[in-house]
């Protein structure tokens, strides 16, 4: 018989406390999250009462909390923040997954969040901002403007405003982004760069978005990834794996067509849009074969670009140098079949370093999951920044039944110029 949600709770934070159990109850409280999501609130307070230390149990079982708990978590962590001196990991964690997940129930605070500071000088620390709009742009303009605030104050408030990606705190961010700018940075160089890390691009007195609002996660068929071999708390159970499929049948994997330019091998597929969801930025063509070769990106040169024809299909360019031998040649990805899924709005913004491996980030359109800081190439035919447009994930498998990791285990990014009909691509990792 199965324990009530409160026994299992206890029996959980208990093991934490006793230390002599395995201090890491990922499998039991992903057991919990799944099949009573309305005890996550319940585990998290328990955690961060008894646990302050938290762990990646508890930030895998948040993303089951439902969504009209976030706001008393939210506000539990946030006066347990202030007891403890921000010293409760527990509590950061619910603040740093809020700002993933539900950042809406983060706004009302902002001002406050400011002050305490959870998640100080991670690259989450500005997250909560994402989405809150003009209201608490005073608050922020008061932070620049006055006298007593230090430099770093200045700073935090200023990529606050660009955080929150609205037009009105960008405007006031550009214009007294020469006051703000750290030494040692240009403020052209400073602005761009933030601009950047959110989508944007300035061009002369202009913005441009880099970045498509419309999002599709791939949805791999059953037994893609088989042979399992992750460890249970890595399992691919988390939601954004298992979204209800929207568009089928899109080739993904195996050989493409075209020929690498540097190493003269012929070009892996990665997926084709046949026909182009709307909403990408991809205009002129109803296809579009992405392809690059796994061999030489990235281990040889990078980014890598490619023109595609009328008919979307790709062809090698921006290389002209002697043919390279590549030091790790690789076959393609596994060839399947794919869905896309419409994105619900709680997946919309999500991190590598925050997803820890457990969810799927193997995405069309939205924004990126930078790994490093943000980086758009520019277009070889017309020398424009490109935009983004898509993103795939290590740890898929391989056509010869390994898997593919980009770098040590990062992630690959694929770009477009619309106006040149040209794919790039280039990856990230640690």
């Amino acid at each position: 018989m199965e324990q009530p949600p409160q026994e299992q709770i206890e029996a959980i934070v208990r093991s934490l406390e006793a230390k002599g159990v395995p201090a890491a109850p990922v499998v039991e409280a992903t057991a919990l999250a799944t099949a009573h999501p309305e005890a996550v609130a319940d585990l998290a307070i328990a955690v961060m009462r008894r646990f302050p230390k938290g762990g990646t149990f508890l930030d895998g079982a948040l993303s089951y909390l439902p969504q009209e708990a976030w706001p008393e978590l939210v506000r539990f962590a946030l006066d347990t923040l202030e007891r403890s001196g921000g010293k409760n990991a527990a509590a950061e964690s619910v603040i740093e997954y809020a700002s993933l997940q539900c950042p809406s129930a983060l706004h009302p605070h902002l001002d406050r969040l400011f002050v305490i500071r959870p998640n100080a000088r991670c690259y989450y620390e500005r997250y909560p901002w994402r989405e809150s709009g003009d209201r608490h742009l005073g608050f922020l303009r008061a932070v620049i403007q006055t006298a007593s605030s230090t430099d770093e104050e200045r700073t935090r408030a200023w990529t606050d405003l660009c955080e929150t990606r609205h037009a009105g705190a960008i405007e006031y961010a550009l214009s007294c982004a020469d006051h703000v700018s750290p030494a040692g940075w240009s403020p052209e160089e400073w602005v761009q760069a933030h601009l950047h890390l959110v989508g944007l691009h300035r061009e002369g007195p202009s913005l441009r978005r880099l970045c498509p609002d419309s999002l599709l996660h791939l949805v791999f068929p059953e037994g893609f990834f088989e042979p399992e071999t992750r460890p249970p708390w890595l399992a691919r159970i988390h939601p954004t794996w298992k979204l209800p499929v929207s568009v089928r049948h899109v080739p993904f994997g195996g050989s493409g067509e075209g020929q690498c330019s540097l190493c003269a091998g012929t070009l892996h597929r990665l997926l084709v849009l046949d026909p182009i969801p709307p909403g990408l930025g991809v205009t002129g063509r109803s296809r579009l074969e992405l392809a690059t070769c796994l061999s030489c990106l990235g281990w040889e040169c990078q980014p890598l670009f490619y023109r595609h024809d009328p008919s979307g299909s790709p062809s090698s360019i921006g290389y002209d140098g002697p043919r390279i031998s590549p030091q790790f040649p690789v076959g393609p990805l596994r060839e399947a079949v794919v869905g896309l899924a419409e994105t619900p709005r709680r997946w919309f913004w999500q991190a590598w370093g925050c997803s820890n491996s457990r969810e799927n980030l193997n995405r069309i359109g939205g924004e990126p999951c930078w790994v490093q800081d943000a980086e758009y190439p520019r277009c070889p035919t017309c020398e424009g920044v490109m935009g983004y447009l898509l993103q795939l994930d290590s740890d898929l498998p391989t056509a010869d039944g390994g898997e593919w990791l980009w770098g040590s285990g990062g992630i690959a990014y694929g770009f477009w110029c619309d106006p040149c009909g040209v794919s790039s691509f280039l990856w990230q990792c640690t």
